[in-house]
């Protein structure tokens, strides 16, 4: 879809980033080409897609229909791709910050991730989300394997995040309120009085 410029009021660079293999690319393929492929490669370094959501300003009335723009980054978790990852979150508006539910360890490097994001987005004011990934396995899998529902939100209050989804992207599962919902956090932001429609 193209829109024409004068439709677009905001544009917004998000970032998702997580360990390996907790389905960033998944979730990513899912939103932008709404595909979902079992056998999804890592990612190596960046993939990149921009979206459109149409929005409104309650208060004006206005017939142009608007839109804000998303582009999308999904960064590859693994060690190699690291040194590039300060550049990839410079000026980010929103993050996602993946875990996998049913992969204790991708929970335990939550703080990593999370620290290079306050530390390389230029700002501590970028609304963040927690996902949790792959929601569909959680009845296959054994309690000792999931992630506890206790540690994720002492987690998030700890590092004062803007909200939490269980996702699957099998599914398509919460994916589209998970961006509706950092985009409407985003607009906050600006002061703007839009909302996603």
């Amino acid at each position: 879809m193209i829109i024409p410029e004068e439709n677009i009021s905001y544009a917004f660079k998000i970032v998702l980033i997580g360990a390996p293999g907790v389905g960033k690319t998944c979730l990513f393929n899912r939103y932008c080409f709404n595909s979902f492929d079992i056998n999804t490669k890592m990612t190596l370094g960046i993939s990149f897609h921009s979206t459109y959501l149409r929005i409104k300003f309650p208060k004006i009335k206005s017939k142009k229909e608007q839109y804000a723009v998303n582009s999308i980054f999904d960064f590859g978790g693994q060690e190699r791709f690291r040194p590039m990852l300060p550049k990839f979150l410079e000026g980010a508006n929103g993050a996602l910050l993946v875990f996998d539910l049913v992969n204790f360890s991708s929970f335990e490097q939550l703080d990593y991730w999370h620290n290079m994001l306050v530390n390389h987005t230029g700002s501590l004011n970028i609304p963040i989300l927690l996902i949790g990934s792959k929601s569909d396995l959680l009845d296959k899998t054994s309690e000792t394997e999931r992630v506890n529902d206790e540690l994720i939100m002492d987690f998030i209050k700890m590092k004062d995040l803007d909200g939490y989804y269980k996702t699957s992207a099998l599914e398509n599962y919460n994916i589209l309120d998970v961006f509706k919902n950092l985009t409407n956090l985003m607009l906050k932001i600006h002061n703007s009085g839009a909302v996603v429609i």
